[in-house]
């Protein structure tokens, strides 16, 4: 009742103000870590009385707008945690231009020892970290920031968002497609870390979570240039050797990237597989393997900024794996009915190798008045062949050896084109996506063990949004909606496959609200998204394992809905996010007896519907020289399958620890635990965790960095899984060698961030290849 009594007092008063206007006031807020303030108090008073005149709020990028009659006032702007600005007014004042707000100590301080803002809060529709002149801004790369952010869970090299799943990461809006671009930014480029949950209509549908990096703006002409060189020392030995470097001058921007990535890790697995059929089949599998991945990366581009409205540009990215070899050996016992039935040695060997990678990325981003346009078109192919070669040795049945012969060949073409105005005090967005996918699978076994087959898909995509914000008196509104229409066919040997083609239109709305009440803020949100297949679980080709098991993807596979109602709160260094989600139609692992019914078939399939709850919670304060981070998640689904209930809770805990110690020396201590519990179909029936550790130090005015680490001290990462398939059940444990030490040198130039603006198209397409 009080928010509409205020804002039928400031609509009735702003219309009493407007009937004599001749001014409008406009200016921006923001704080002292240069970031704006949203949702500040904007009141004009009158002198020499002040008495109220007119009121406004700022909007999610701090900027307002107040009409006033001409006249010498003064104007009060002021937001809880800051002290209150007052500025005079003339009649030829109306550009107030930046107005910066400094920090109330006596509010903020309460039990953090230090005075600081929060780190974390939430702004329009994401939780921003500021990482600029905070401790993480020393956490040595990008992709350590991550692991440190509240809300996200780094596992390997691989980043979660609590509750949301694999989120699309963007630097600078350009979406990142190979995880060495977050090796290769330094943590202290970084101006800040939004997480976005409730991912709205200009996002691709399959898109359940975002997080989006913003760089500093670095000043300065000239040539700059980035160092880096890291050793990892574990089981076996890791290399990672990158330079970046830099030309900018007035308004012209070049860049080059530089990698070269050598990985080889060894992988201990104990499997055991029981198979109901004609009889109770069991095989108890130990695998022992070695993978060596080298890859060349290099990537060149160029922006240009006709003025401060206009800017174009490319970026061409080229990367070469030329040899990734395996090497595995498995010892297999086979019993059927507690009776000895084989034993089975199998001496996998496979190499993978293809033409180069190329993916070309143009773009423009300009202003036109109050219109922003955003457009990017990719073009992206690739090449990779195949061959493998299985030595299997049998103590009771034939002794064989199965080569297999493997080529995919992928390419698309996307366009997307986003326009932005600002319309009845708000902002409107609309825009469009085009795709258009080609994918060739050929798979053959000489010995036919297996079928050789031959399929292509054809798939064209064409999609469009609209999405509308708008800052109310009582709190902000976002909605909007996307629709997608997706042809997709599907050709084996050469012959259009009727039932396996098919067409889709769907609707994705989304809507949501945020408010801000005292210290805390609040945002409910719901929205609609999908998960597609990827092609290779569309692919009807068998691919072979062992004499035992065979592997095919579904052509029949329907895309999954969610429906996702979300509420996100933050207070200080708090934060909260409850989410529940309605999962139908999702895709699953499966497998089915074939052949004698000693034989497995592993493939994909549609379940119904899984409801599954998300609670994270998130504290993160600032303790003198120690930096705490401690985030708490529990997921629960419900499901149900042959009557067996899979709805066991998965607890995850991650407490991130930061010193910052005399001398420039920067320590962490990072803890990761992963419950017991249940994932669709599968239960992880053992806890494991991590722990890692790190040192970093500076010298040359920071121009040259140190840093020493040790990973998983306690050897710790591993997976213990069981899955169920209905007449099969998988129990495995999965182990690699993660405990490692690094140390990792970087030394940097007169580095300059590039200005590159593109954002890329087709980012879902990509992900599906």
């Amino acid at each position: 009742m009080r928010a509409n009594i205020l804002f039928c007092l400031y609509f009735f008063m702003g219309v009493a103000v407007q009937l004599q206007a001749q001014v409008t006031v406009t200016g921006k807020v923001i704080d002292e870590q240069q970031q704006p303030v949203p949702y500040a108090n904007i009141v004009l008073l009158s002198l020499p009385d002040s008495t109220f005149v007119a009121g406004s709020i700022s909007n999610e990028e701090g900027a307002f707008s107040l009409n006033v009659k001409e006249t010498k006032d003064v104007l009060r702007i002021s937001s809880i945690g800051y002290a209150t600005v007052y500025r005079p007014l003339d009649n030829r004042s109306t550009d107030l231009g930046i107005i910066c707000l400094a920090s109330d100590t006596q509010i903020l301080a309460e039990v953090v020892v230090k005075a600081d803002m929060p780190v974390t809060r939430m702004r329009g529709d994401a939780l921003v970290t500021n990482i600029q002149n905070s401790v993480l801004s020393k956490a040595g790369s990008a992709s350590d920031v991550l692991g440190k952010v509240p809300g996200v869970i780094k596992e390997r090299n691989s980043y979660e968002v609590l509750g949301k799943g694999t989120p699309l990461i963007y630097i600078n809006g350009r979406q990142v497609r190979d995880d060495s671009e977050l090796d290769q930014l330094n943590s202290e480029d970084i101006k800040s870390v939004e997480v976005v949950t409730n991912p709205g209509a200009r996002y691709d549908a399959t898109v359940t979570a975002v997080i989006r990096i913003q760089t500093i703006r670095r000043a300065g002409d000239g040539f700059g240039f980035d160092l880096r060189s890291s050793y990892y020392q574990s089981q076996n030995v890791d290399l990672i050797e990158q330079l970046n470097v830099n030309y900018r001058h007035n308004g012209l921007d070049i860049f080059g990237i530089f990698r070269y990535l050598k990985n080889e890790y060894i992988m201990k697995n104990d499997i055991v597989h029981t198979l109901e059929s004609d009889s109770l089949w069991k095989y108890q599998n130990l695998l022992d393997g070695t993978v060596v991945d080298k890859s060349l990366r290099g990537e060149i581009g160029a922006n240009y900024s006709l003025n401060d409205k206009h800017s174009l540009g490319f970026r061409y990215t080229l990367t070469s794996r030329p040899n990734t070899k395996s090497d595995v050996f498995t010892s297999n016992d086979i019993t059927a009915n507690n009776q000895f039935y084989d034993h089975l040695e199998n001496q996998e060997y496979s190499s993978t190798s293809g033409k180069p990678t190329h993916q070309l990325n143009v773009y423009y981003n300009g202003t036109v008045g109050d219109l922003n346009i955003d457009f990017n078109t990719d073009y992206y192919t690739n090449t990779s062949t195949g061959k493998g070669l299985y030595h299997e040795v049998s103590q009771e049945q034939e002794s064989r050896d199965v080569h297999t012969q493997s080529y995919i060949r992928n390419k698309l073409l996307a366009s997307k084109l986003v326009l932005s105005y600002p319309l009845f005090g708000g902002n409107l967005s609309v825009g469009g996506e085009y795709t258009d996918t080609r994918r060739n699978d050929e798979y053959r076994n000489p010995e036919k063990y297996v079928e050789s087959t031959i399929s292509r898909v054809e798939e064209d995509g064409l999609s469009g949004f609209a999405e509308y914000s708008r800052q109310f008196p009582i709190g902000n509104l976002s909605l909007g909606v996307r629709y997608e229409h997706v042809t997709f066919d599907y050709y084996k040997d050469g012959v259009h496959m009727d039932e396996q083609s098919r067409m889709y239109g769907n609707w994705f709305p989304n809507l949501s609200f945020s408010r801000k009440l005292g210290s805390v803020r609040a945002q409910l949100g719901y929205t609609a998204k999908t998960q597609r297949p990827t092609y290779s679980q569309l692919s009807n080709n068998v691919t072979y394992v062992d004499r035992f098991t065979m592997q095919r993807g579904n052509p029949l596979l329907e895309p999954c809905t969610i429906h996702d109602i979300s509420l996100v709160g933050t207070w200080r260094f708090l934060q909260l996010l409850v989410s529940y989600q309605q999962w139908r139609k999702e895709i699953i692992y499966w497998g089915d007896p074939i052949d004698n019914g000693n034989s497995m078939m592993m493939t994909y399939l549609n379940y119904h519907n899984r409801p599954t709850l998300n609670v994270s919670f998130s504290i993160s304060p600032a303790i003198g020289f120690w930096h705490p981070n401690l985030n708490i998640g529990v997921k629960k689904q419900w499901m149900t399958i042959d009557g067996i209930e899979f709805n066991k809770p998965r607890p995850t805990i991650r407490f991130n620890n930061t010193f910052e110690l005399p001398g420039d020396f920067l320590v962490s201590l990072d803890g990761l635990f992963m419950g017991k519990g249940n994932y669709q179909n599968l239960y992880q029936f053992k806890n494991y965790g991590t722990v890692d550790i790190s040192v970093r130090k500076s010298f040359l005015r920071d121009a040259l960095s140190l840093e020493l680490r040790g990973n998983d001290l306690f050897h710790g990462s591993r997976n213990y899984w069981q899955t169920y398939f209905g007449s099969i059940i998988w129990e495995q444990t999965n182990q690699w060698d993660t405990r490692e030490f690094s140390i990792t040198l970087r030394y940097k130039f007169n580095t300059t961030k590039s200005k590159y603006k593109g954002t890329g198209a087709a980012n879902d397409e990509l992900r599906r290849l």
